[in-house]
Order: structure tokens, then C-alpha cells, then sequence
């Protein structure tokens, strides 16, 4: 007995010698810098005046940016519905099953069996016969010395977490996608009636341009001019038709609906989206992103396939044992039992070499899986770079279209009180109202590409603006 819990003691040190060495965060990271270029404050180690636990969750936080009972309803529709996120969960179940697959793998085998014999021999003299009955068990068992069968369910359930993270990103980027055509929608069906109105209008104009000419008032390159006009805004109308129908295709699919649960043509106004400020935001939020996760969680679980592929090259070492005991036999012999215990220790060979190279492949794709992963770091941030510019950016031109649509309404005014006094003709007050029209077509897109603005710069901060339960 002592001399097995010496062995068994050994054993147990050779595993935990054996167990593969993670890296750590600070490791992977050490190229992250503490604060982005274009906001000197934004990123700060040490901030403690973050509530982190109140965050919201993604669809919420987006819920209480915008305020959009439509745009809520397709937040249910697509987490519920969309095919990618469908896949993203039978992934989950295939990592799931692998993992308890390779947890298996480190427990004793045990089999049962049941034998049953009836013989018969005939001779001229005699006839003999002879019935038996047996069960018995048999158990198997691969000490896991050098950690092999540890790091292949390591290595698996690294992939599990993985597949946690990749929905969790396939999430973010459905909700962010929604968001996107759905404003898309709303701004290209506000210009397409902005468009129609400056068509009629245009066409009035023409026909007064046609009058004029006709009576020697204008010059014959008025109409042509008031005729390449009408014409651009008619390909406009076309344009904008057909943005409608791709966004809402694209829509649809991700809704995996056959008809969008809201009128594109009803009524709407853009709405300020809730304030909120980045400048309070952590750093580690660039490491909470879940495709960053996710590529941590590949890296691990190559840590680990190596440490596999390394064990390989060792011993192994099984045991085997069986019972049997006759239940029923002719030759009086029931009840006798009969048990076997042996133990193997088996070593590569012959096949070392095909061993060896995989334990440098995998060797190889370790350093791949860090490579991608300070690859992905490096793009995460230049993403949030670009996301925090192009908010500011957006920003500035929506403030200027702002300025630009409040001087086309007082212009537009100040020429319809001309034209009630008879200063001028209706032909430039049609010219006036296209212009006002321009303007505010101007101001939705601008107002759009603002909202597009906040879409990437809450997907570049891995759905989390750190918006709090007291926004709402």
C-alpha cells in the first residue's frame, strides 16, 4: 500500500509538472497604449469613477442611446430570429460536446459484458452438450503522466469560451448592422419625398423657363439648364429608390423576415441621441471586446494544443483490469470468478519523427495565434481611433448643414414675402424651394452619417459606451 501512494504521489507531481503555462494579459498586451491619440484623457488605467457593474447591456445601451420603439422592436427580432447568431449557438453546442468529449478522455473506461455458450458434439456412442453463462467488466484507464489528456481538455474548452466570445461579437455586430439600415432607411425615404417635392417643382419651373423663352424674356440657355436640373434630380429619385430597396433586402435578411414590421414611409424625425461621455471610458475596454476575447481564448487553447503535441513525445502509461464470474454452467463450475490486472507503459518509436514535426507545427501555429492576436489588438484600436474621429468629424459637418438649413428657411422666407409683394416672379420662388429642399436633404444625410458615427464607435468599444441604468 505505501508503495502505491508513493507512486500514485509521483504521478501527481508529474501532472501538475506537466500542465501547460498560460500567458497573461499583461503579456499580450504590452503594445496597448494607456490612452488614444486623438483624446488625451479618453483612456485612463487607474479611473475608479466607473460603475462598471452598471453597464447595460448591448441592446440596451443602444436602446437607451436612441429612444426608438422601432428600432426596439427590431432588437427583439433579429436576436431571436437572425440565421448568423442560429449558427453562432449550434457552434456553441459542437464546442460543448467536444469539451465534454475531452473530459471523458481523463476517467477510467468501464465496459460490461454478458457471454452465454451452448455446444453440442455427437458421436457414434454419445451425444454431449454443455451450457455456460458469464459476466463480467473490464476497465481501462491512461494515467495521464505528462499531461497530455489535461491540455487536449484544456485546448477544448479554451475553443468553448472561444465560441461564447464569438457569439457574444456576432451579437454586437448584428445589433450595430440593424441600427445602421435602419437609419439608412429613415434618412433615404425623408430625401426620396425631398426629392419628388423638388421634381415637382422643377417641372413647374421648366414649364415657366419654356413660357419665357417662348415670349423672348429669357435666353434659350435657360431651358436648357432648367432641363439638365430636372434631369439630375430624376436620376437622384432613381438613386435613392434604389438604396431603399438594398437597404431594406439587407434588412429583411437580417430580420429572416419576408416584410420589414414597420412603414418606411410613415412619419419621422431624427432625434438627438442621449448625451453620454467617452472621456470617461477605461482601457480595459479595448480587452473586453469579444473578438479580442475570443482571439485570447485561440491563443490559449494552442498554448495548450502544443503542450499536447509535446506529452506525445513521452510514455504513456494504462492499466487494464477484468472480472469475470460464471452465472450458469453444465460443468458444475458456477460461481467461480476470475480477475486480471495488468499495466502498460508504451513508448514512440518508430514513429517519433511524425511526433516530433507535429510538435512543431504546432510549435508554429502558437506563434501564429500570438501574431494574429497582437494583429487584432493593433486593428481594435485603430478602429476606436478612427471611430472617436469620425464622431467628432460628423459632428462638425452636422453642426454646419444645421447653420446651412436655418439660412435656406430665412432666405426662403425672406424671398416668398418678395414674391407676395410682387418683387419677384414664381420662377425663382420654385428655384428657392428646391434650394430648401437641398438643404434639408443635406441635413439628413449629415444627421444619418452622425448616427452612422456612434453605430461604429459603439461597435469599436465592443458594444460598451459604458452607459449606465441611470440614462434611461
Amino acid at each position: 500500500m505505501k508503495n502505491l501512494i508513493h507512486f500514485l504521489s509521483i504521478l501527481i507531481a508529474i501532472l501538475y509538472l506537466g500542465c501547460a503555462k498560460l500567458p497573461n494579459t499583461q503579456e499580450l498586451t504590452h503594445k496597448i497604449p494607456q490612452n488614444f491619440i486623438n483624446k488625451e484623457i479618453l483612456i485612463n488605467l487607474s479611473d475608479t469613477n466607473i460603475n462598471l457593474t452598471a453597464s447595460l447591456a448591448p441592446k440596451e445601451q443602444l436602446k437607451s442611446l436612441f429612444l426608438d420603439e422601432s428600432l426596439e422592436k427590431l432588437y427583439e427580432i433579429a436576436l431571436s430570429s437572425n440565421t448568423d447568431l442560429q449558427i453562432m449557438q449550434t457552434r456553441i453546442q459542437q464546442a460543448r460536446a467536444q469539451l465534454k468529449s475531452a473530459w471523458g478522455g481523463l476517467f477510467p473506461t468501464l465496459n460490461g459484458n454478458l457471454n452465454t455458450n451452448d455446444g453440442h458434439s455427437k458421436n457414434n456412442a454419445t451425444h454431449n452438450s454443455s451450457q455456460s453463462t458469464q459476466i463480467g467488466a473490464t476497465l481501462s484507464w491512461e494515467i495521464d503522466l505528462f499531461g497530455r489528456l489535461n491540455a487536449n481538455k484544456s485546448a477544448k474548452e479554451s475553443l468553448y469560451y472561444q465560441s461564447l466570445e464569438n457569439l457574444k461579437n456576432a451579437e454586437i455586430s448584428l445589433l450595430a448592422e440593424v441600427t445602421s439600415l435602419y437609419f439608412t432607411l429613415r434618412e433615404t425615404a425623408l430625401n426620396i419625398l425631398l426629392t419628388q417635392q423638388n421634381i415637382t417643382a422643377l417641372t413647374q419651373a421648366l414649364e415657366l423657363t419654356h413660357l419665357k423663352v417662348e415670349n423672348g424674356l429669357l435666353d434659350s440657355t435657360e431651358l436648357f439648364n432648367k432641363q439638365d436640373s430636372l434631369n439630375n434630380e430624376q436620376n437622384t429619385l432613381e438613386s435613392l429608390k434604389m438604396k431603399l430597396e438594398e437597404n431594406k433586402n439587407a434588412l429583411l435578411v437580417l430580420l429572416d423576415l419576408n416584410n420589414l414590421p414597420f412603414d418606411i414611409h410613415d412619419s419621422f424625425a431624427f432625434h438627438n441621441p442621449q448625451p453620454f461621455n467617452p472621456d470617461t471610458i477605461p482601457a480595459d475596454v479595448l480587452l473586453s471586446r469579444p473578438d479580442i476575447q475570443a482571439s485570447i481564448q485561440s491563443l490559449y487553447a494552442q498554448v495548450y494544443n502544443k503542450a499536447n503535441a509535446r506529452a506525445s513525445l513521452f510514455p504513456t502509461l494504462s492499466f487494464n483490469a477484468n472480472i469475470n464470474e460464471i452465472l450458469h454452467s453444465s460443468a458444475q463450475n458456477s460461481g467461480n470468478i476470475a480477475w486480471q490486472l495488468a499495466a502498460s507503459l508504451t513508448a514512440p518509436l518508430l514513429n517519433r519523427t511524425q511526433l516530433t514535426q507535429n510538435y512543431l507545427l504546432q510549435d508554429a501555429l502558437l506563434k501564429e495565434s500570438y501574431l494574429t492576436l497582437q494583429k487584432n489588438l493593433n486593428t481594435a484600436l485603430s478602429e476606436i481611433e478612427n471611430a472617436i474621429f469620425n464622431t467628432q468629424n460628423t459632428q462638425l459637418q452636422l453642426e454646419n448643414n444645421k447653420h446651412g438649413l436655418q439660412n435656406a428657411k430665412e432666405y426662403y422666407n425672406f424671398s416668398n414675402n418678395r414674391r407676395n409683394m410682387g418683387l419677384i416672379d414664381d420662377l425663382e420662388h420654385l428655384n428657392n424651394t428646391a434650394f430648401l429642399n437641398n438643404s434639408q436633404k443635406n441635413l439628413n444625410t449629415s444627421t444619418n452619417a452622425k448616427l452612422q458615427a456612434l453605430i461604429t464607435l459603439f461597435k469599436a468599444f465592443g458594444g460598451n459606451l459604458y452607459l449606465s441604468k441611470g440614462m434611461q
